[in-house]
């Protein structure tokens, strides 16, 4: 597939409905992962020595209150842009998605100390789904505010793996290879 073609459709891709929500896919799931840990967590706490003798940021219950709220602010927020752009307004969706895309520099806040009291597992899968969702909403980002530089956009260390058969769904009745 040549690159100009290419570029194009990966523009159609990052600004449509469908990968939009597939970033409110990958974001909820990472909610549901974190909640899982806390759980886990909870769980198990009589094993647990008293957290509460841990920097505050460490606290399950301070990742519960700011973070998971966050995290589920931010998923309301996803959708109400996803349906804000089916409207033609696409600026919602432009800002939660800077919003997902700086996560982990607002999750330097808080310590992750409460994790280490779980199987590995656990923060993998959460830190996973979301650099998942982060990856997803820097291309929505860079897409609808025009961040492209050159040939960025083909860069699969920036946007993720590119697969060219995924990409032909982009294309406009009559357009070809």
């Amino acid at each position: 597939m040549e690159n100009s073609l290419k570029k194009i459709l990966l523009n159609r891709k990052f600004s449509s409905v469908e990968y939009m929500q597939e970033l409110s896919q990958w974001h909820q799931l990472a909610i549901d992962s974190l909640s899982a840990a806390l759980n886990e967590f909870y769980l198990h706490s009589s094993r647990q020595q008293d957290w509460h003798k841990w920097p505050k940021s460490d606290w399950p219950e301070t990742w519960e209150q700011r973070v998971l709220e966050n995290l589920k602010g931010t998923q309301s927020n996803l959708e109400k842009g996803i349906e804000n752009y089916k409207n033609g307004k696409v600026s919602t969706i432009r800002s939660v998605s800077g919003s997902v895309h700086n996560i982990f520099r607002n999750l330097d806040n808080f310590g992750w100390g409460w994790w280490s009291h779980l199987p590995s597992s656990y923060r993998q899968d959460f830190n996973d789904k979301l650099v998942k969702a982060s990856k997803i909403a820097t291309n929505i980002m860079d897409t609808l505010s025009d961040y492209w530089k050159d040939d960025e956009i083909l860069n699969e260390r920036i946007t993720g793996p590119i697969d060219e058969k995924d990409l032909r769904r982009y294309l406009k009745p009559g357009e070809t290879l």
